[in-house]
């Protein structure tokens, strides 16, 4: 009898956390153009997904990793050292000040 119990205790709880995890559902692809409001109340308007991204931060460097860009990725600042791949990228210099000669040469598009 206990184990029957514990097999439908055990039960209900794969279920419920099942059903709470589909219940998310999935996120939908962005339509471009796409206006982006910042802090500041600016209204930035990306015109098409962008292909070419410079990324000034190791933390922003991580993350678009994880997000599976860094085909996108083509430059990074000299402390970008993570994901290891990421070595691999071309360096921009110093967080600040910003090398905006080295960064325009790259032509990214974000």
């Amino acid at each position: 009898m206990k184990i029957f119990k514990k097999s439908i205790l055990i039960f209900t709880f794969l279920f419920l956390i099942l059903s709470s995890l589909l219940s998310f559902g999935f996120a939908e692809a962005s339509n471009y153009p796409l206006t982006i409001i910042d802090d500041t109340g600016l209204a930035i308007t990306i015109p098409e997904e962008p292909q070419r991204i410079i990324s000034t931060a190791p933390s922003n460097t991580e993350i678009l990793f994880a997000l599976g860009l860094e085909n996108k990725i083509v430059g990074v600042t000299n402390y970008c050292n993570y994901p290891e791949k990421v070595n691999n990228v071309e360096k921009i210099g110093e967080m600040t000040p910003l090398n905006l000669e080295k960064i325009a040469s790259l032509k990214p598009d974000l």
